[in-house]
């Protein structure tokens, strides 16, 4: 018999592989949106270094990758800033409030418009949705805030914004997909309108509720146009406006305790960390309902 030599044809392994699954052009395009990543990154991490620096640091070299030597007296004077933390809890305030006002008047608009046809649903329909395409101009807007007793009130950066156009639209289109049968079975069982709301559709409806509370959550921490159109008492600034106000006018006109050494740059990158991080820390927790209920409530109805 003749001997039959078996060849074992080396194992590729998963490195090789993936390296010969990608292309050159998948190299190419690698490398763009690395760059574009480090594009994007960097402004943050210089401001986070200038932050933290000296004044002769950053004079000396101001894009900084490792800096030679680190302060925290622009911290210091941010925190011991008396309106920065006055900003910071209207800001809050408006966060918690306004998001949750904002929240309710929206769902049971985009609920109700969902419903089946009603009479005058149509003509509501349409009226809520011109508001996306026409407005009646800023001075017609000033002279209803004036006239509802709302200006240099923190009232007005919240009842106004009752409901976002947008935002309804999602869920009523999320609602809208839900199945009619859970409703006719719990009006079988003797449920009313609202119970069948609060019992059954809301508890279904929290991916869209998270998407569109992050939205308002997002917009109210950011909110100051408002607040600089019709808000004169500083108690009642917000902490963008407070912020605003300090890059704007240059950081000298911002309280600096006498114990710390501060410069303008750094004072107002400091500033701005103080405003952004918050959120920044509060979006992972929501971001997986944010694009499960964002696609849902876009695509479905």
């Amino acid at each position: 018999m003749k001997a039959v030599s078996i060849t074992h044809k080396p194992r590729k392994t998963r490195k090789n592989g993936l390296f010969n699954r990608i292309g050159g052009l998948d190299w190419i395009l690698f490398v763009i949106l690395g760059i574009y990543a480090l594009m994007i990154i960097y402004p943050f991490y210089n401001a986070l270094l200038i932050s933290v620096s000296p004044e002769w640091v950053y004079m000396e070299t101001p894009f900084l990758i490792v800096p030679k030597e680190f302060t925290f007296d622009n911290y210091k004077a941010v925190f011991q800033s008396s309106a920065l933390w006055s900003g910071f809890r209207v800001t809050l305030f408006l966060l918690v409030v306004g998001t949750a006002y904002q929240l309710f008047f929206t769902v049971i608009t985009g609920y109700a418009l969902s419903r089946s046809n009603w009479l005058g649903k149509n003509l509501v329909m349409n009226m809520i949705i011109v508001t996306m395409f026409f407005g009646g101009g800023l001075i017609p807007y000033y002279y209803l805030i004036k006239n509802l007793g709302l200006y240099n009130e923190i009232w007005v950066m919240i009842i106004p914004g009752a409901i976002d156009t947008y935002n309804m639209l999602l869920m009523r289109n999320y609602f809208a997909s839900l199945p009619a049968d859970m409703e006719e079975s719990a009006k079988t069982d003797g449920a009313n309108d609202i119970q069948i709301f609060f019992g059954i559709y809301l508890p279904m409806s929290l991916p869209m509720l998270a998407t569109i509370g992050l939205f308002f959550a997002v917009g109210n921490w950011n909110s100051w146009y408002n607040a600089m159109l019709f808000i004169e008492n500083p108690k009642y600034k917000t902490l963008q406006l407070v912020l605003r106000e300090i890059i704007v006018t240059s950081s000298s006109q911002m309280e600096v305790p006498r114990n710390v050494d501060v410069y303008s740059e750094g004072l107002n990158m400091a500033c701005i960390f103080f405003t952004i991080v918050p959120m920044m820390c509060f979006y992972p927790f929501l971001q997986r309902f944010f694009v499960k209920g964002l696609v849902v409530g876009a695509i479905k109805g």
